[in-house]
């Protein structure tokens, strides 16, 4: 009977070692995989890190750069020179070109008040981005040199009936210009200054003329 009992315990000890040694190796795969899948989780997440574009530029802060660059007044000019004025409270922005200068003892259907007819021959270039009525610029003055005495262009409406003056009038698209006259009913003196807003008046870009008497025609 003894001999009955060994020959069935062995091939149960052994069965059962086959099962340990088994379960034994298992284990350590497992955990090897696992550490694996880790490792590559990790490396992919750097990897993501490292390769992930910089926001694009929205292009705000140079929009905003543009809208608040701000123009200088242009002072001392003389006749033939060209400046950037920019009107309140509208912010039209434009450049004038002062052509040329004249005087006239009378024009036809026009009071002369004054000792003489100034007139001013301009260009007007719309260098805004939107479009606007010439006859909507600042309306410039004139006066003696260091004086704080200026007199406002003739209005338009009293030089509608003088064939003679071509009026600063007309819509301007942006690049658009026009060219035309502005009259001064003024004294004579030997120097003047023609003023696109001078000190006293709320503009946002001035701009300022010198000229003598002996170079206005």
């Amino acid at each position: 009977m003894m001999k009955k009992w060994k020959h069935w315990l062995l091939p149960t000890v052994l069965l059962l070692s086959l099962v340990l040694a088994a379960c034994s190796n298992e284990e350590p795969e497992e955990e090897a995989e696992s550490t694996d899948t880790a490792q590559t989780d990790n490396e992919t997440t750097d990897d993501n890190m490292e390769q992930e574009p910089d926001e694009p530029a929205t292009g705000e802060d140079e929009e905003e750069t543009n809208n608040d660059e701000h123009i200088e007044h242009q002072l001392g000019l003389s006749i033939g020179d060209t400046a950037t004025v920019v009107s309140s409270p509208d912010d039209l922005t434009y450049e004038v070109t002062i052509n040329e200068v004249s005087y006239r003892d009378e024009l036809e259907n026009v009071t002369l008040y004054d000792d003489t007819f100034v007139l001013v021959d301009v260009t007007v270039e719309n260098v805004d981005d939107k479009t606007f009525d010439a006859a909507d610029i600042f309306t410039p003055a004139i006066g003696e040199l260091d004086s704080e005495e200026y007199v406002p262009a003739v209005d338009s409406e009293y030089l509608q009936n003088t064939s003679e003056i071509t009026m600063v009038e007309g819509e301007l698209a942006p690049g658009d210009s026009v060219e035309g006259t502005f009259v001064f009913d003024a004294m004579q003196v030997e120097q003047y200054n023609l003023a696109f807003g001078h000190a006293g008046d709320q503009i946002t870009t001035r701009a300022e003329w010198e000229f003598n008497s002996d170079e206005i025609q």
